[in-house]
């Protein structure tokens, strides 16, 4: 999807991307985050040098972006039990019960 000529497509290709290191943290698998994370970079990286190659104001964006994903990463290391057990439990029930007896 990412060689497409349609912008709508390589969107979607960065949505999946996000969706997977979404899963992966919550399903405690680092195989998700590593490859959504670099199918991200990949996006952002077009956009980068392709889209806004001229523009000043898109590497202030992503460093902005950057700073709130390290944030993120804090907050996350701080509440890691709490917000895996939040989101655990909208997960269904045979599921849950894999994920809890792997652990």
């Amino acid at each position: 999807m990412l060689d497409s000529n349609n912008e709508l497509s390589r969107f979607i290709y960065f949505c999946i991307n996000l969706i997977m290191i979404g899963l992966g943290a919550i399903l405690v698998r680092r195989v998700f985050v590593v490859f959504g994370a670099l199918g991200s970079c990949g996006y952002l990286g077009y956009l980068a040098f392709d889209v806004f190659r001229e523009s000043w104001l898109f590497p202030i964006t992503l460093t902005v972006i950057g700073l709130g994903i390290i944030y993120l990463g804090i907050l996350w290391q701080r509440h890691e039990q709490a917000i895996s057990q939040r989101a655990r439990a909208m997960l269904p029930t045979a599921l849950r019960d894999m994920l809890s007896t792997r652990h």
